[in-house]
């Protein structure tokens, strides 16, 4: 039926609108009727008659002490489209109110888990330190923090510096008067003293490679760069973390 079908598209569900064509042909019932009529449980129709009434599409009397359900006239669902077309415009309005308390919250909240993202290959390298750059400009610290290790096994013909990898990661970091708090690990075939150090220029000639670990503390963001054959990085957004390596180089 056509008419069954269109209700369907104005939102009502195939029984809302199988009881409302067989009120509006037949007039005023009581929920009993209604069943009989379309071969039903009463209380499964009393259901569906009562979501009608909270859409404004039925109305109820008392007649005789037993409530009759009718549709007052074929206006109804004019009046139920044009009050969902008010409350969507006012829900618009609302609407950059709601998102901008959102992005308020987002700032505030504390994700369980912390947030990761992975590089891989020499452009994968060359992208952290971007990333590491922009950050940094962006919340305009004037230090960053770096702990690495510069033994002689690290060193193989493939021995390249940190600077070779970063671009002009170093040039920039200068020229803004932004200075690296560097932690380096020496010696011979292991580690076996830690020096610190404030010069750019002592983590630019670093020689990465054979395994080599440098972690970037970017604030409360984390940067792990592993050096082998395929270089690789991981870059994690953990404040506990962060903050736990912080604590530790004050006590170094």
């Amino acid at each position: 039926m056509k008419l069954w079908w269109l209700l369907q598209k104005v939102g009502l569900s195939e029984k809302h609108a199988e009881v409302f064509i067989l009120l509006y042909t037949y007039g005023s019932r009581p929920a009993s009727t209604i069943a009989q009529m379309l071969g039903e449980e009463r209380t499964n129709i009393y259901k569906t008659l009562q979501a009608l009434v909270r859409k404004w599409l039925v109305a109820e009397h008392i007649r005789g002490g037993v409530k009759h359900f009718f549709i007052a006239n074929k206006e109804v669902l004019r009046h139920k489209i044009e009050e969902e077309k008010k409350q969507i415009l006012e829900q618009e309005k609302l609407l950059p109110q709601i998102e901008k308390e959102l992005t308020s919250l987002d700032n505030s909240r504390v994700s369980p888990l912390p947030k990761m993202q992975f590089f891989e290959g020499s452009d994968g390298i060359n992208n952290v330190f971007s990333d590491i750059l922009s950050i940094t400009i962006e919340k305009k610290y004037s230090t960053i923090k770096c702990i690495s290790a510069n033994p002689l096994s690290t060193l193989s013909s493939n021995n390249k510096n940190l600077e070779i990898m970063a671009g002009s990661f170093f040039q920039d970091l200068n020229e803004r008067n932004i200075t690296i708090d560097s932690y380096l690990g020496s010696g011979i075939l292991m580690l076996e003293a830690l020096i610190q150090s404030s010069s750019n220029k002592d983590i630019a000639e670093l020689s990465v490679w054979n395994n080599s670990l440098t972690l970037f503390i970017v604030w409360e963001i984390v940067y792990l760069l592993i050096f082998k054959q395929v270089p690789f990085a991981i870059k994690l957004e953990s404040a506990e973390f962060a903050d736990l390596l912080h604590f530790l180089l004050k006590k170094i």
